[in-house]
């Protein structure tokens, strides 16, 4: 009797003392981002944004240590997904982010939808992952290119002219901005007068450039991303296009631009954000540059505010459903969730039926004579409301109460 006495109180104080063990293990967020390929350098900054957010969050969420277990992508869709299903499998992580590249986005988002763990995707833009590719596990933090085209284009036809030449980037994202710039230009009286695509891994725009210089166009509208862009950048100064046409981008990261001479510095663009539209911004952006002195933007910039605010939301969703463990609790709180820690004006809102994330899209000029850190000006803010997909253009319905 003695015995069972001592082996009973044994498995009491187990009982006991697991419970608290289990609370105190790190929670991991599998993180699938590009260590090399053509956006390596992009994935530099997305990592950063997340490891500002913990640290904001005193490295905890709902009190439990968080981890992040950083995969690299390889900037390509098939090696994504090995990765994603390496973090499941083996890291048993329930949350994943990341994703720079659109391709990338879809590839990890069906995985996810196939073992159902939540996926948060940073930087992809292209429509499908919030409508053709669009998945009840899967949210998208930043602006998809319909708001960012429409944004562009509205800006463009309404001030800097109507004959358009369209440079795009060979794939599903790059197509997208084409898209909805041309969606504008159709309903505005704007005119096409040609386009060229390019592959990823285009280095060498000249027969490009000089086939744009002489088509007559007022705009020269480009959708092209990552070291591609950097290159191209450098040659439209070379061929002297500024001299014939303004040039707009559909979305540029900052990243980008500060390798530039100055009189490479020209082009309009739609960005995510700004890194001093306000003073919050500004002092995120001057702690960015504190904790990471040599990253490739030393502002805030779309990729690392991205990341950022891809761990707040996944903090304000967990502390909503009072859950971190819980996919299906978490999904339902961040659908019609606001975002309140967004260093913005108001907060950032999560469409419920799209998994969308919407928030202030915002139109730059390069500044050629700007110094220091004030290379850019911004011309027009929009929000991203007015001119994401409509429900009659994207009836997708991924959310909680479509899947009763």
């Amino acid at each position: 009797m003695k015995r069972i006495w001592i082996v009973g109180l044994m498995l009491l104080g187990v009982l006991l003392v697991a419970p608290q063990a289990m609370a105190e293990e790190p929670f991991k967020i599998g993180v699938v981002s590009p260590v090399s390929g053509n956006y390596g350098d992009h994935g530099a900054l997305e990592r950063a944004g997340m490891e500002m957010a913990l640290k904001d969050l005193g490295g905890k969420i709902l009190g439990r240590t968080v981890e992040l277990e950083v995969l690299d992508s390889e900037s390509n869709p098939d090696a994504a997904a090995r990765r994603a299903r390496s973090l499941i499998e083996k890291d048993q992580v329930k949350v994943l982010v990341g994703g720079v590249s659109s391709s990338v986005g879809m590839a990890v988002g069906a995985v996810a939808e196939e073992r159902k763990v939540l996926y948060v995707c940073t930087n992809g833009n292209s429509d499908e992952l919030t409508s053709a590719k669009a998945n009840h596990y899967q949210f998208r933090v930043g602006a998809s290119m319909a708001a960012l085209g429409r944004a562009a284009a509205t800006y463009a036809t309404n001030n800097l002219g109507k004959k358009w030449f369209y440079l795009t980037h060979d794939y599903s994202w790059g197509h997208s901005g084409t898209r909805w710039a041309r969606d504008v230009m159709e309903k505005t009286g704007a005119t096409e007068v040609g386009e060229v695509k390019v592959p990823l891994g285009t280095r060498d725009f000249s027969s490009q450039l000089l086939q744009i210089r002489n088509s007559g166009a007022e705009v020269l509208m480009i959708t092209c991303a990552g070291f591609d862009n950097v290159a191209l950048l450098k040659q439209l100064a070379e061929y002297k296009i500024y001299d014939k046409m303004k040039v707009v981008y559909t979305l540029m990261e900052y990243v980008d631009m500060y390798p530039l001479d100055p009189d490479e510095r020209q082009a309009y663009a739609a960005v995510e954000v700004s890194w001093n539209e306000n003073p919050k911004m500004e002092a995120a952006s001057k702690k960015f540059e504190k904790m990471f002195p040599d990253a490739a933007a030393p502002v805030m910039d779309n990729g690392n505010y991205n990341g950022y605010i891809a761990i707040m939301m996944i903090n304000e969703a967990a502390n909503k459903a009072g859950s971190l463990d819980d996919v299906e609790k978490l999904i339902c709180a961040m659908e019609g969730l606001e975002i309140t820690n967004n260093l913005r004006a108001q907060p950032s809102y999560v469409s419920p039926k799209t998994h969308q994330v919407l928030s202030t899209v915002d139109i730059v000029k390069a500044n050629p004579e700007g110094k220091g850190l004030n290379i850019w000006d911004v011309q027009k803010a929009y929000h991203a409301s007015e001119y994401d997909m409509t429900e009659e253009e994207n009836p997708v319905d991924v959310s909680c109460g479509a899947q009763k």
